[in-house]
């Protein structure tokens, strides 16, 4: 007991009152019974000492333990708590601003990933093509003919580092993601992040050295960006890490602007195209109120229209078409260019597939038309800007130009649902609550 006592202040007026029996006695009686009873009173005292202590300890413990049930109970209450929390809908609306959709007059669509919904297997087709292309035209070992897409390893959002040979995942601060910082198909610890680049934030002059690779026709190009640079490791071959992703960027280039993919895509549709019903019949709502719809996209009018009609086969009629649902269909628009250029539009002849010469001033319906600015665009439809609404995928190339501009913008993410759906799960919100 004697080490409580040091730990609990006694009362300075019970420890006077033992002091003064204990003096009172001394003084009383003399000999040897004086110091008997001396002895005997200190024994006394420090019993009663001994049930303050108790009491003092018993009131702590009884404090403590009623501190660790309630956290117990509330411990042990989290999961139904977490279980009592609203979730997110995954196929929700979500907003980042006040909008009143009852001034919104005109509706405007992207077509890659925002009408049209690809499978998987495109980015297998896309990196299948660029890496050919590499060993045929710029002669690459033909072992890399064996690489093998893996739709597991790249993610949208991604950083190619140009100098380093890294890929890497940054936050919205411009710092690198502890698990995302890969060299080749190997993740890097964050002690060799630090050794790379000194710390995890990249400053100013580093990220004049990255490269975006924010939408998903990037998928392909990252995971072969990373299996080239572990070929070159594999192999203990020297190599700049420029040239590499100069080579796999002409490589995708050229399998878009060739038009392979848009043939590969056409000739099996169903491989490649995912079909949507909610599509026309969402088109076809804001045309029954009134709404103005268009459409401006990079890609080619042809492959454009075997997309669409492959999509909505099922729900148009025969004489039907497509382009009868848009006031303005604009194709190989070449955003984000687009928005800052004053190229002026061009009339496409789909019998033909050639651009007409004459000046567009006005655009006729079941007509189709390629190039063009924002700024000529905005001339001849005189459209304000707090009327129109964009609907895009790639944040950069489809929206920050129509935000500029004063259009209403919104994002197309098909990772949210999954996202949402993770989020929702009682396991995961359990552990965010641990945290």
């Amino acid at each position: 007991m004697a080490s409580f006592r040091r730990l609990f202040t006694l009362p300075s007026s019970l420890l006077r009152a033992n002091i003064s029996s204990i003096t009172g006695i001394r003084e009383g009686l003399g000999g040897n019974f004086r110091s008997y009873n001396a002895f005997a009173s200190t024994e006394q005292t420090v019993l009663k000492l001994d049930e303050v202590d108790g009491l003092v300890l018993d009131g702590e413990v009884a404090r403590i333990r009623g501190e660790f049930e309630a956290a117990k109970q509330g411990f042990l209450r989290i999961p139904e708590t977490v279980k009592g929390m609203p979730k997110m809908n995954p196929e929700g609306i979500y907003v980042n601003k006040n909008l009143r959709l009852e001034n919104i007059q005109v509706y405007g669509f992207d077509y890659d990933y925002t009408l049209a919904h690809y499978s998987p297997n495109l980015h297998r087709l896309i990196y299948d093509l660029a890496k050919e292309h590499m060993v045929n035209e710029f002669r690459y070992p033909e072992t890399c003919l064996k690489f093998r897409y893996d739709q597991t390893f790249p993610i949208r959002g991604l950083h190619y580092d140009k100098k380093n040979g890294c890929l890497l995942k940054l936050d919205f601060f411009g710092s690198i993601e502890p698990d995302g910082c890969y060299f080749g198909r190997r993740k890097l610890s964050r002690k060799e992040i630090e050794q790379i680049y000194g710390t995890r934030h990249i400053g100013h002059d580093q990220a004049r050295g990255l490269v975006g690779l924010m939408d998903f026709f990037c998928f392909s190009e990252a995971c072969l960006l990373a299996d080239v640079v572990q070929h070159f490791v594999d192999a203990k071959l020297e190599f700049d890490a420029t040239y590499i992703y100069e080579d796999v960027d002409r490589a995708i280039q050229h399998v878009h602007r060739s038009g392979l993919v848009h043939r590969g895509i056409l000739s099996d549709p169903y491989r490649y195209l995912v079909k949507n019903g909610q599509v026309l019949r969402f088109l076809t709502m804001l045309r029954e109120k009134g709404k103005k719809i268009f459409l401006l996209t990079n890609s080619p009018y042809n492959f454009v229209d075997g997309g669409m009609c492959f999509m909505l086969e099922d729900s148009l009629g025969y004489r039907d078409s497509w382009r009868e649902l848009f006031d303005v269909v604009i194709a190989k628009a070449n955003k984000p260019e687009f928005y800052t250029s004053e190229h002026p539009f061009r009339y496409y002849d789909m019998e033909n597939d050639t651009l007409a010469f004459n000046k567009v001033d006005a655009f006729l319906p079941n007509k189709i038309y390629y190039h063009g600015s924002l700024k000529s665009f905005l001339q001849i439809t005189k459209w304000n800007g707090p009327e129109v609404i964009y609907f895009g995928d790639h944040l950069f190339s489809d929206l920050r130009g129509p935000s500029r501009a004063g259009w209403r913008t919104a994002a197309i993410i098909h990772e949210l649902e999954n996202e949402i759906c993770i989020q929702n799960d009682d396991n995961y919100r359990f552990e965010q609550k641990m945290d």
